[in-house]
């Protein structure tokens, strides 16, 4: 990934954030052909001292999960919100871009060798995402053994991690401001939502030069 200087995310702080906060992330490996093989998962993102440790698990029915087997180099991406950022919205001359904010983290790949593991990483996952609903459902004495068998859990050992949250930190003032009215007044209501987070991190950036 190319990542000009000022659009650098430096912090392991910053990096964690960015990956727990977007955690239905890409794991990408290749085959026995060498060619790229991609699925989009929900992943738990855990520090332990200076170790980052990403878990998810494949069904077993992807082959894919194969893949970590050989141990090889593995990357996940973690994809931020992003928006379409219009040239009109710039008081100075400029071009269309792409404000986005993603993270890639690489690593190497063992699985679960026994269904404690899996058990304790499916009751962890489904707790985070149930901890919104009203009566949150508990997967343990819920998840039946016939779906935890036909699932691989697996956990990362990330080694690398990059960074890049592009939202106009090249661009002036001015035309920042245009861009954040720009983003909140759009008639793009499908992607509001990126639209509206976008702006707020260009919001926060500007308080941080002032």
């Amino acid at each position: 990934m190319h990542i000009p200087s000022s659009f650098k995310v430096e912090h392991v702080s910053n990096l964690l954030q960015i990956m727990a906060e977007n955690a239905f992330a890409t794991i990408i490996t290749t085959d026995e052909n060498n060619l790229p093989v991609a699925t989009s998962l929900p992943f738990l993102v855990r520090q332990n001292n200076d170790e980052i440790i990403l878990q998810a698990h494949f069904a077993k029915a992807n082959p894919q999960w194969k893949h970590l087997e050989k141990n090889t180099q593995i990357l996940v991406i973690f994809q931020g919100p992003h928006c379409y950022v219009s040239p009109s919205w710039y008081k100075s001359p400029g071009v269309p871009t792409w404000d986005y904010i993603t993270v890639h983290a690489y690593g190497t790949a063992k699985l679960f060798h026994n269904n404690d593991q899996l058990q304790e990483l499916i009751e962890t996952l489904s707790d985070k995402y149930e901890s919104t609903q009203e009566k949150p459902w508990k997967a343990e004495n819920n998840y039946p053994d016939k779906m935890l068998n036909a699932i691989v859990g697996f956990e990362i050992c990330v080694q690398e991690m990059k960074g890049k949250v592009k939202i106009g930190q090249n661009k002036s003032e001015e035309d920042l401001r245009g861009v954040i009215d720009g983003l909140k007044n759009s008639s793009d209501k499908p992607h509001q939502e990126y639209n509206l987070a976008i702006a707020k991190l260009i919001k926060k950036h500007l308080k941080t030069k002032e």
